[in-house]
């Protein structure tokens, strides 16, 4: 199985932290079509940003382009849940990541799992280390929110955005979590605001059909 596929110089980037196990030889890469998780997680989100986007400027975002990778190849161990300090390993494929995005200069990446947003955050050396598992839903929407408003065109932007949460047992409280209020529709709001920033760029972002 591939660890990534599509176009690195198209202006949208997801990364995911799926773990394909015994599927993974008849898949073709991560978040492959056929991949009923893809549905869940990707679909769901993308259909309300076209909807969004159509909405105000009946335009459709070319999601056929979207480069996409797994955050770490399946040969690799993903740190445990609360391990500040990660393998060398670990490290030496986030400076890939990172050497990729300084040569490409993707204007969305958008980081599926809190594992991801992590790899994003330390990649970007700004922060101050965490463990994954310290990102809840909550604080991961926050981050999202805080990304919404200063969202810089000219910069490499990070999404953070959930991944097993939404599907599991307790997705009610993800939805409410991540949004910040109850009865909260998580993939509505995520697409609405994603949408609202491509049409306010629609002309400096070459992604449309």
């Amino acid at each position: 199985m591939k660890s990534e596929f599509g176009n690195k110089s198209f202006p949208v980037w997801m990364l995911s932290e799926m773990e394909i196990s015994i599927w993974e030889q008849r898949l073709e890469g991560p978040f492959d079509y056929r991949l009923p998780m893809r549905h869940v997680i990707c679909t769901s989100v993308f259909n309300k940003v076209q909807e969004k986007v159509y909405q105000l400027d009946r335009a459709r975002v070319n999601t056929e382009n979207f480069y996409i990778r797994n955050t770490l190849p399946t040969s690799l161990n993903k740190p445990n849940i609360n391990d500040v300090i990660w393998d060398t390993a670990v490290l030496h494929e986030l400076d890939s990541i990172k050497n990729c995005i300084q040569s490409y200069r993707p204007k969305i990446v958008f980081c599926f799992g809190a594992f991801t947003y992590e790899s994003m955050r330390r990649i970007d050396e700004q922060q101050e280390e965490r463990s994954y598992g310290s990102w809840t839903p909550a604080e991961l929407g926050k981050a999202f929110a805080e990304q919404v408003n200063a969202f810089d065109i000219n910069k490499v932007n990070y999404f953070p955005l959930l991944d097993r949460s939404i599907s599991g047992w307790k997705f009610l409280e993800s939805h409410d979590d991540f949004v910040g209020q109850a009865n909260a529709d998580y993939f509505g709001y995520v697409g609405q605001e994603i949408g609202k920033i491509l049409i306010q760029h629609k002309e400096e972002l070459d992604i449309w059909l």
